[in-house]
């Protein structure tokens, strides 16, 4: 108890040693909305308290944007933690690559994921990002604004979306959307309205649902949300570019229910007590338990009308807890569909990365109280590598590649004609396996045009093989 006691009282001296350094460093900085940094870092720091993570994640999210000079760097290691500095350090690395990196979104997302031995700094991105996309108005210059909404929309969306934050990636995408397609936005709003797609008939909905329940033996837990704007838009535009004449009445998830529990056979009730008082809509209703999807996918769902609140259709998914952990975070999860590519995904292995990200992060927040640090450490994408060039373009590459590969994968032209290679500014041999985060600068010789036939024992990749045979014949 007493060592306990101790190191609560050590964090709270490490915070407000935070808060003050913080406090003297930003002044009074404003950001474009008027706030000051120091509440701005303060109130993103309460959130993730609220959400439970550990003191070192709290205490860097308060100075994450604290300059990290010579003279800082050594404050914060000396009076605060050497553990929040590592934080800071790659939260940085991390907004420098977002920032300044010439290459895609989808390429930015992975390279971040793959880079990290510890998830905390993405985390922090996250949540600032969420509190940025609400001042996004307040930023004057449109150039400027146009590049943190995208970035938004397409990076921090994703990253929240592959850490497991759905609201909060609802939450980015939704405001991206009203800022940059306000009309389009508007006339969902209106579609709302005119629909009765508000708060309070989710209210009425989830009272209704819940007086239905309230009978039936065994633990049931109700979770309810109305789609998001952005989402809703996206799939109009699908059933219009399909020929619908009434596409909104198509979308019957615009209201939708999970209701979970904990046995299977409560499902099958909770579908009979459902069936009595709601019309089911048997063609567009699945029932995934008995027949599960090939992926593994477990749950009885479908749309559902209460004419005793309206003729509305709205979606009710029926699962127990051991089905939505599978289907959240395991084979059947959206990301494993998203990663394999394919529409019935058989359950693999190759995806349990997805699990082990939400076990990490549970991790964090179940050692929080007993434990200043707890990093979140998980290997994404274990087979694939991301390194970059000396001009910061990053070159996706598989587990194993070398420098060979590397120049290959850049172009065949650049294969043919190496000379050597440098990797971080130090010369490696053609066969330097490369880690994600290396910076590969290739060397050339002009006029060189087919490498030695020796080469193809220094590569990894197949294709890399093929393109070495070929300019050797």
């Amino acid at each position: 108890w007493f060592l306990w006691y101790r190191s609560i009282i050590n964090e709270k001296k490490q915070i407000n040693n935070a808060i003050s350094f913080a406090k003297k460093k930003y002044e009074d900085k404003l950001r474009p909305s008027g706030d000051k940094f120091i509440d701005h870092s303060i109130d993103t720091a309460l959130r993730l308290q609220r959400e439970g993570f550990d003191y070192a994640t709290i205490t860097a999210t308060i100075l994450h944007h604290i300059d990290l000079n010579k003279e800082n760097t050594e404050f914060i290691e000396k009076n605060i933690s050497k553990e929040v500095l590592d934080i800071l350090k790659t939260y940085l690395e991390i907004d420098y690559v977002i920032k300044t990196t010439d290459a895609s979104y989808t390429l930015i997302t992975r390279y971040i994921l793959n880079f990290v031995n510890d998830l905390r700094p993405v985390i922090i991105q996250i949540f600032n990002a969420q509190s940025n996309s609400h001042i996004l108005e307040s930023i004057e210059n449109n150039e400027e604004k146009e590049s943190i909404t995208l970035r938004n929309l397409n990076i921090h969306s994703n990253l929240a979306e592959y850490l497991g934050f759905d609201n909060i990636k609802t939450d980015i995408t939704e405001e991206a959307f009203r800022i940059t397609q306000e009309e389009n936005y508007k006339y969902i709003q209106k579609l709302y309205e005119k629909e009765d797609i508000t708060k309070e008939t989710l209210q009425k909905y989830s009272e209704y649902i819940g007086n239905l329940l309230s009978k039936m033996d065994g633990d049931i837990k109700i979770e309810s949300r109305i789609k998001s704007r952005y989402s809703t838009f996206n799939k109009l535009k699908k059933y219009i570019k399909e020929g619908y004449k009434d596409p909104i009445n198509r979308i019957s998830d615009l209201i939708g229910f999970r209701i979970v529990t904990k046995r299977k056979k409560t499902c099958f009730d909770i579908l009979d007590t459902i069936w009595d008082k709601g019309e089911i809509i048997i063609d567009e209703f699945n029932d995934y338990i008995t027949h599960p999807k090939p992926n593994g996918y477990n749950a009885i769902q479908g749309p559902v009308v209460f004419p005793e609140i309206n003729k509305r259709m709205i979606e009710i998914q029926i699962l127990t807890e051991d089905m939505y952990n599978y289907n959240t975070y395991g084979p059947a999860s959206h990301i494993a569909y998203k990663e394999s590519k394919r529409k019935f995904a058989k359950p693999s292995e190759e995806y349990k990365w997805i699990r082990d990200v939400y076990l990490a992060i549970q991790h964090n927040k179940e050692r929080s109280q007993s434990q200043f640090s707890v990093p979140i450490e998980v290997d994404i994408f274990p087979n694939e590598i991301y390194a970059l060039t000396p001009k910061g373009r990053i070159i996706d590459l598989k587990k194993g590649d070398t420098t060979t590969d590397f120049a290959y994968r850049i172009h065949t032209d650049i294969g043919n004609s190496m000379i050597g290679a440098k990797v971080n500014n130090k010369s490696v041999s053609f066969d330097y396996k490369i880690k994600t985060g290396d910076i590969v600068e290739i060397l050339t010789q002009k006029g060189k045009k087919y490498p030695k036939a020796d080469l193809i024992r220094c590569a990894n990749d197949s294709n890399t093989k093929a393109k070495i045979e070929r300019a050797i014949k």
